[in-house]
C-alpha cells in the first residue's frame, strides 16, 4: 500500500473522562509487537506514523514503536491528552519522536479540565510544554481544540495561551457544525462577540492554523452557519494519502475517521475505492483537517507532513 500517513491505534483505554468520549470505560488493551511489525511491513511509502488511542501514553511499548519507526526513517507523532506527558517525554524524545499533539480545549482549568473530566490536567500540559521549550526545542508541538458552546467564549484567550506556551500549530475541530450546537445554546449576537474577539487575537499570533481552521478564522457567518464543510466537497482524495490501523479488529481503514462508520467491505482496496468515490456524500462527520486535505490535496505536505 502507498499511503503517506499511517494512523495506528496502539491501545483502547484512556485516563481522562472527556465529555465527548467514553474510551475511559475500556479495559487495558494494547497492540502487540507482532501486529505492529506486520502492519509496518505492508506499507512501502509511509512518511509519518501517528500514534493514537485511547491514550497512547498508556501503551507500555510506545517508545519501542517510535524507535522502530525512527530506524526506518519514518517520522512519528503522538496524539495525547497530556496527563502523563511530562513523565514520559524524555523516553519519547530519546527514541526519536518528531511531534506531540495535545488536546487543549480552553486556557483556564475551569474550562479545559471540566471538558476533559480531569482535575489538574491543564497545569500538567503547561508543565510539559515548558519542559519541551526548555529542553527539547526540536520536538514539534501542535494543539487540537474541540470547539463547542462549552468553550467558544474562551477562543481568544486560548490564542494568547498558545502564544505564551510557544505552540507551533493549531487545529480547530468543531464538535458539530450543523448549527444546533451553537443556536440552541447561544444567540448570534453573543456568538459574534466571541468570534470577533477570536479574529482579533489570531492576527496577533504566529501559531499556524491548519486546514479549515484558516477559513473559520476569517468568517463569522460561515462558522455560525456551518458553511465550512465537515466533509470533502468532492471525491475523497485523502484516502490516497492516509490509512488507519485498528489492531483490535485487525483492519486497515482508508482514513482515521472511517472506523466510526458502519459499512463492511471485502478488502482494503475495495473500501478505499468506495470512500474515494462516495465519502463526500457519506461522511458527514469528517475531521476538518481531513476534509480540507481532501479538497486541497496539495496541502498534505504543509498541514500534515510538515513536522
Amino acid at each position: 500500500m502507498n499511503s503517506k500517513v499511517l494512523y495506528i491505534r496502539v491501545n483502547k483505554n484512556c485516563n481522562a473522562q472527556c465529555l465527548m468520549c467514553d474510551f475511559w470505560k475500556n479495559p487495558k488493551m494494547e497492540i502487540s509487537e507482532d501486529q505492529f511489525r506486520n502492519v509496518l511491513s505492508q506499507f512501502e511509502s509511509i512518511e509519518l506514523v501517528r500514534f493514537t488511542g485511547g491514550e497512547p501514553l498508556l501503551c507500555d511499548r510506545l517508545p519501542q514503536y517510535i524507535r522502530m519507526c525512527h530506524e526506518l526513517g519514518i517520522k512519528t507523532s503522538v496524539i495525547t491528552n497530556g496527563l502523563l506527558l511530562e513523565d514520559k517525554l524524555s523516553s519519547l524524545v530519546d527514541n526519536g519522536l518528531n511531534q506531540i499533539i495535545i488536546s487543549v480545549d480552553g486556557p483556564l482549568p475551569g474550562v479545559h479540565d471540566r471538558i476533559r473530566g480531569t482535575d489538574g490536567l491543564l497545569k500538567k500540559i503547561e508543565n510539559s510544554l515548558s519542559l519541551i521549550n526548555r529542553c527539547y526545542p526540536d520536538l514539534h508541538t501542535r494543539v487540537n481544540t474541540v470547539v463547542s458552546h462549552n468553550n467558544i467564549s474562551q477562543l481568544s484567550l486560548l490564542v494568547n495561551w498558545l502564544k505564551q506556551n510557544r505552540v507551533e500549530q493549531w487545529s480547530i475541530i468543531p464538535i458539530k457544525m450543523d448549527g444546533y450546537i451553537w443556536k440552541d445554546k447561544i444567540g448570534l449576537n453573543e456568538f459574534r462577540q466571541y468570534y470577533e474577539e477570536f479574529q482579533r487575537a489570531i492576527l496577533q499570533t504566529e501559531v499556524k492554523l491548519l486546514g479549515y481552521s484558516r477559513k473559520w478564522a476569517g468568517s463569522i457567518d460561515g462558522f455560525w452557519n456551518g458553511q465550512y464543510t465537515i466533509h470533502s466537497q468532492n471525491k475523497c482524495n485523502l484516502v490516497k494519502y492516509m490509512s488507519f490501523y485498528d489492531p483490535f479488529s485487525n483492519h486497515i481503514f482508508p482514513c482515521n475517521c472511517v472506523p466510526h462508520r458502519s459499512r463492511a467491505f471485502a478488502d482494503v482496496q475495495e473500501e478505499r475505492d468506495w470512500y474515494y468515490e462516495n465519502g463526500y456524500m457519506y461522511c458527514k462527520g469528517c475531521e476538518p483537517l481531513n476534509a480540507y486535505c481532501s479538497d486541497f490535496p496539495e496541502v498534505v505536505e504543509n498541514d500534515v507532513l510538515d513536522i
